[in-house]
């Protein structure tokens, strides 16, 4: 009878074993090819699986920036925390230290809101409170990732909803003045950083999502944002599409469509946006162009 030798794992023969370091003496198989986007937030959402057994019996939910991202939330980079674990438990009870671990105390009220994977969260107002030490603007950012185009985790009047039912909590004011610049309907973190942008450097608040109809096409196409009066339209892009060829066709015909129709459109790139000034002065020059009561204005 053949019997394979048991092998303990440890910090120096993890890696030939083909495992991964969840926290410190917690190892697993790896979930997947460590390089692959995909493959490291497997490795992460075991890690915080990890610690939610180190602290099993005493209920906790994930917390803060652990909990948004395990709901896919996109948030500021500064804002992010890919390498400690925030859970929160009850104020009662020790709270044994682990490296890695974070564990912030309070009343979880037992409001579980749904669960991501398996891991329990709070509803996600109640996360956005937790991000404490950001601007105003990076809780926007926040605040867009909920209300995504696509699968959205809330609407305006949950959001509002919930920060009634925690009115005079910790961090409510802030939420609710970050509201007035918070739209749906965006599709990405940058399209967000995009519109900031604009309106940081003193410029309208552009419309998100904006229709415009194509008359000599027959077809309505939706900018990522623009000031319809003007018919100027900016748009971000993240390059997702590089290399289809399909793709760059049909973006080249609804440019020229947008185009053939009296728009001036403006792409804007993440690269772009490191240097604002400059995304600021063409859109500023479009709307001067097409709207000259402007002229004159900063």
């Amino acid at each position: 009878m053949d019997t394979k030798e048991v092998v303990d794992v440890n910090r120096w023969n993890y890696e030939r074993l083909g495992q991964v370091r969840l926290l410190r003496g917690v190892y697993a198989a790896a979930p997947g090819a460590a390089d692959s986007r995909q493959g490291t937030r497997q490795i992460w959402l075991a890690r915080v699986r990890a610690a939610l057994e180190l602290y099993a019996g005493r209920e906790p939910v994930l917390y803060g920036a652990t909990a948004l991202q395990a709901m896919s939330v996109a948030l500021p980079h500064s804002a992010e925390d890919w390498e400690v674990i925030h859970l929160q438990q009850e104020s009662t009870g020790s709270r044994p230290d682990r490296t890695g671990v974070v564990v912030h105390t309070g009343r979880c009220g037992r409001s579980e809101w749904r669960r991501f994977d398996n891991l329990p969260v709070l509803h996600p107002v109640d996360h956005w409170l937790q991000m404490t030490g950001l601007t105003e603007h990076q809780m926007v950012e926040i605040g867009d990732g909920f209300l995504r185009r696509q699968q959205p985790l809330l609407t305006v009047s949950g959001i509002n909803r919930r920060l009634d039912e925690l009115a005079g909590a910790p961090g409510v004011k802030a939420v609710r003045r970050a509201m007035s610049l918070v739209r749906p309907d965006t599709e990405s973190i940058y399209e967000t950083k995009t519109r900031l942008a604009l309106i940081r450097g003193g410029l309208p608040a552009p419309e998100v999502n904006l229709a415009v109809w194509c008359e000599s096409v027959g077809f309505t196409y939706h900018v990522d944002m623009g000031y319809a009066d003007a018919k100027v339209a900016v748009e971000y892009d993240g390059a997702v599409h590089v290399g289809s060829r399909q793709q760059m066709e049909i973006d080249a015909d609804r440019r020229r469509n947008l185009q053939d129709s009296g728009w001036i459109v403006i792409t804007v790139t993440a690269m772009q946006l490191r240097r604002p000034a400059d995304v600021i002065r063409s859109v500023e020059n479009a709307l001067i162009l097409r709207m000259p009561r402007m002229r004159g204005r900063r």
